[in-house]
C-alpha cells in the first residue's frame, strides 16, 4: 500500500467526519464532486443487493437535507473512524457514530473518488449500516 495516498485518505476522511461533527455543512457539501450522490442503507440490503435505500440523493437534494438536517437535529454528534482504506478511486473506512454521549450507528462508508482540479471529491458515498433496526428519521448526513 502506498503510504501517501493512505494518509491522504485518512485526512479526507478525518475533514468528512469532522465537519459533521462541527455541523460545517457547507464544508461538507464541498468534499463532493458537482455529480456527487449519497446514500444510506442496512447492511441487509447491502449484502442482499436490495435497492432500498434509506437516503439515497443528489446534490441538490443533499444541500437542502443540509440546511434543514441540522435545524431539525441539534444532537452533539461525535465520530470515530478505524480501518481507512484504498487508492485514489476508492476509499473504505469503518466508522462509530455517538450522538449527545450515546451510540447510535456503527458500520462503514464506501466512497468512489475522483480528482477535482488536483483534490479528491467525492462521486458516491454509500454509507453501510451495521444497524439492523433504524430507532428514528435521519436527519443529518452519517
Amino acid at each position: 500500500m502506498n503510504a501517501s495516498i493512505q494518509n491522504l485518505l485518512r485526512d479526507f476522511i478525518d475533514e468528512y467526519v469532522c465537519a459533521l461533527d462541527e455541523r460545517r455543512g457547507q464544508d461538507w457539501l464541498a468534499l463532493f464532486a458537482d455529480d456527487g450522490y449519497y446514500a444510506v442503507l442496512r447492511h441487509t440490503e447491502y449484502v442482499t443487493g436490495n435497492n432500498v435505500l434509506i437516503i439515497g440523493e443528489d446534490m441538490k437534494r443533499l444541500r437542502g437535507r443540509i440546511a434543514s438536517g441540522f435545524e431539525r437535529d441539534r444532537r452533539r454528534t461525535v465520530h470515530s473512524v478505524s480501518g481507512v482504506r484504498g487508492d485514489a478511486t476508492r476509499c473504505r473506512a469503518a466508522f462509530a457514530l455517538w450522538s449527545d454521549g450515546l451510540p447510535m450507528y456503527a458500520g462503514r462508508y464506501e466512497m468512489e473518488l475522483v480528482s477535482v482540479e488536483g483534490q479528491l471529491r467525492i462521486r458516491k458515498c454509500t454509507v453501510v449500516l451495521d444497524n439492523d433496526i433504524i430507532e428514528s428519521p435521519i436527519y443529518n448526513p452519517i
